[in-house]
């Protein structure tokens, strides 16, 4: 055998020699001379072990093994025992729920793993006799303890540091130290949950108060929050008091004279409130409410004896695009008027799921006009939104909620639930506002030009078209002012707005169709001389959408609505708020006019295109003139308004800004048409004197008769 063999064995010997003095040393050198890397245990089951060991009191046992190796053992058998000597340095509440054979249930104390591992035995027929004996003065300790316990297969061991550890960082995070802490453990698996507990301490009293079984909508919310200040008599000597009014749970507490501070108050998800301390994290609430010490000192100065806040649920949908999370709103109330606060009032709402929806801090200053629906507003408050969690910014006291909306654009981008962004809300606004201003002053200009200068010298043409002036003045006046009688909140004043409004609108839609009919008998050629022609066509333009109108006021169909964006900001207006009555009247009143006017523009365009063949030499002239007059056309019988049957799907904000763009400066595009028709007359006239066309002079000069 060569000594290059010999080495090779001798040095595999050696490696063997090393690997087995150091199990030596492991099991025997360093648990008894420092046992601290050996973590105490505690040994529980769901199963009672033999009776010669519990008639004898073992379990839970005396802690063991204490002496010589620092390490304590605490046998807890059955779980859950509190009585025993080992129990006082072990957390000995623990429950353990076997489910099946491979299956078992742990609830274990947020502090359980951080003082002593805890070893689940799956088999509680042990020798358990011999291990005071064996394990008091023993060295060999982990290979004792296996040997008393002779389990067949293995036990499993639960530790910080080991098994179900890796899932629960974040979980426990939530928890800021106040958890408690289960684990679902299977042979070779485990799961652990972490359940927070919740700070804070309960109310002193709780007073239950009956309320009729009527649900408490939006107007009887008011009601209560008004009359809070008479439950202060009940209270008795308390100084807080928890509110159960039905299915309206809250908590009220008494302001101290002096020495104001901030109030913390957590609601569960059953409805329970929690008093919490100013220290105290708010986390495990499904809502919270903090209230600045800057409220408490306001209240106090204004006369204000109390703060009061109460969960209202089950509050109606406000429409078919928009709710209230949860259908929930908070009241809070403090016996004064607290408003401008530069502490602000914070509203939190957690396991918020907003996918899909946008949401909005909204308040509610408690007030209605038809005694049941709220009108929400975002003004005063500030949205923030972080991992799931809303909080409303607050600067004053009235009632909140989180507004849901559709998100403007749908799955497919299409855009399909109407609601527009904010930023196009109010661009748009600005755009009508600006747009109407400018149309009415024109057409104010246009009537005075008529009126004190050319009224002896109108044609019928010219006074239809006078008529479609004034109709169009009064509907851009109606629309400026609109949104100022709505905020008077004045239903009466809200009524007569929406009406005159609808009539104005109405009125402009009849004097379209009058105009189109009027040029197509130009057109063709038919004669007018009709007796009482004009007050035939004035009786028609005027009085049939009165009929209309006055049918509406009479069914009471005008009232307040909201024109609402993405975040739920809206602008309030005076209208109908029943949608099927608004396309019903409106879109079904426009539609018969739209297509007897696209109808005749049509013909107009054939017409012109038929006489262009027969006019060659002043084509270039006639172009101009041409292409004028179809766009005064265009905006003379009204067909810019047909925009409004494209405002769907992805046309839906392409049509919004043509639509408002086109109408709203339909004044002013009207009366550029109507001036330079006159030019266009005087001209032809000074050119000539005969007709060079008779039907063609009539698109050319069609506000003239």
């Amino acid at each position: 055998m060569s000594p290059l063999v010999d080495q090779h064995r001798w040095m595999l010997v050696l490696k063997i020699f090393i690997v087995f003095l150091g199990f030596v040393f492991q099991n025997f050198f360093c648990e008894a001379t420092d046992g601290s890397w050996i973590k105490d245990m505690l040994f529980i089951s769901p199963d009672t072990p033999a009776e010669i060991y519990t008639y004898h009191g073992s379990f839970p046992s005396n802690v063991i093994f204490k002496e010589k190796n620092k390490t304590n053992l605490c046998f807890n058998i059955p779980a859950n025992k509190t009585y025993s000597d080992c129990c006082k340095n072990f957390n000995c509440n623990t429950t353990v729920i076997r489910h099946n054979s491979n299956i078992y249930h742990l609830k274990l104390s947020e502090t359980s793993l951080q003082k002593h591992d805890v070893v689940l035995l799956l088999n509680t027929s042990y020798n358990f006799s011999c291990l005071p004996s064996m394990l008091y003065n023993s060295r060999g300790f982990i290979l004792s303890l296996h040997k008393c316990l002779k389990p067949g297969f293995k036990n499993i061991r639960l530790s910080n540091e080991g098994l179900c550890v890796q899932n629960l960082t974040s979980q426990e995070e939530q928890c800021h130290g106040s958890k408690e802490t289960e684990y679902i453990v299977k042979i070779k698996q485990c799961t652990k949950n972490v359940t927070c507990t919740l700070p804070g301490k309960q109310a002193e009293t709780t007073l239950n108060i009956n309320v009729s079984g009527t649900p408490i909508n939006a107007a009887k919310a008011a009601n209560i929050m008004n009359n809070l200040a008479s439950t202060l008599s009940l209270m008795g000597n308390a100084s807080t008091a928890e509110i159960k009014m039905g299915n309206v749970t809250g908590v009220i507490a008494k302001l101290p004279k002096q020495n104001q501070t901030s109030m913390n108050f957590g609601f569960t998800s059953d409805g329970n409130v929690n008093i919490l301390q100013e220290n105290d994290v708010v986390m495990g609430f499904s809502r919270s409410v903090y209230l600045p010490k800057e409220a408490s000192e306001m209240a106090v100065e204004n006369n204000g004896s109390f703060a009061g806040v109460l969960l209202f649920p089950d509050i109606p949908e406000i429409d078919q695009n928009r709710s209230l999370f949860q259908n929930e709103m908070m009241g809070i109330e403090m016996g004064a008027n607290i408003f401008n606060l530069s502490q602000t009032i914070n509203i939190q709402f957690t396991n918020m799921n907003t996918t899909g929806l946008n949401a909005t801090c909204v308040s509610w200053d408690g007030e209605n006009n038809n005694g049941t629906e709220a009108n929400w507003t975002t003004e005063g408050c500030l949205t923030t939104e972080v991992n799931g969690r809303i909080t409303c910014n607050c600067s004053h006291l009235t009632f909140f909620a989180i507004l849901m909306s559709p998100l403007p654009g749908g799955k497919d981008g299409s855009n399909s639930n109407g609601i527009i962004s904010s930023s196009d809300l109010k661009t748009l606004t600005q755009i009508t506002k600006a747009g109407c201003g400018i149309s009415l002053f024109f057409l104010g200009v246009a009537l005075f030009m008529h009126f004190l200068v050319r009224k002896n010298k109108a044609s019928e043409a010219v006074k239809i078209l006078m008529n479609l002036f004034v109709a169009l003045f009064l509907l851009n006046l109606c629309f400026l002012i609109n949104e100022s009688i709505a905020k008077l909140k004045v239903l009466a004043a809200c009524v007569a707005m929406a009406a005159t409004l609808h009539y104005s609108m109405l009125a402009t839609f009849t004097w379209f169709f009058i105009q189109a009919l009027h040029l197509y008998f130009n057109l063709h050629q038919i004669s007018t001389d009709i007796k009482y022609y004009m007050c035939k066509i004035c009786s028609t333009g005027w009085v049939v959408p009165a009929v209309v109108v006055v049918g509406l006021l009479a069914s009471s169909k005008y009232d307040f609505i909201e024109v609402v964006g993405d975040n739920g900001t809206s602008v309030s207006m005076c209208w109908i708020p029943d949608p099927t009555i608004h396309t019903g009247v409106n879109i079904g009143f426009y539609s018969i006019v739209f297509v007897f006017t696209l109808t005749v523009f049509v013909v107009t365009v054939v017409q012109i295109k038929h006489f262009s063949s027969k006019k060659e030499k002043t084509q270039d002239i006639s172009t101009k003139k041409r292409f004028f007059s179809l766009l005064g056309l265009f905006c003379l019988l009204g067909i810019t308004w047909g925009f409004a049957f494209f405002s769907y799907g992805p046309l839906l904000l392409p049509s919004y800004y043509i639509f408002t763009i086109l109408n709203s400066f339909q004044g002013f595009f009207l009366f550029v048409y109507y001036y330079f028709s006159s030019r266009v007359i005087i001209d032809d006239v000074k050119q000539s004197k005969s007709s060079s066309g008779a039907t063609e002079n009539v698109y050319t000069s069609s506000s003239h008769g």
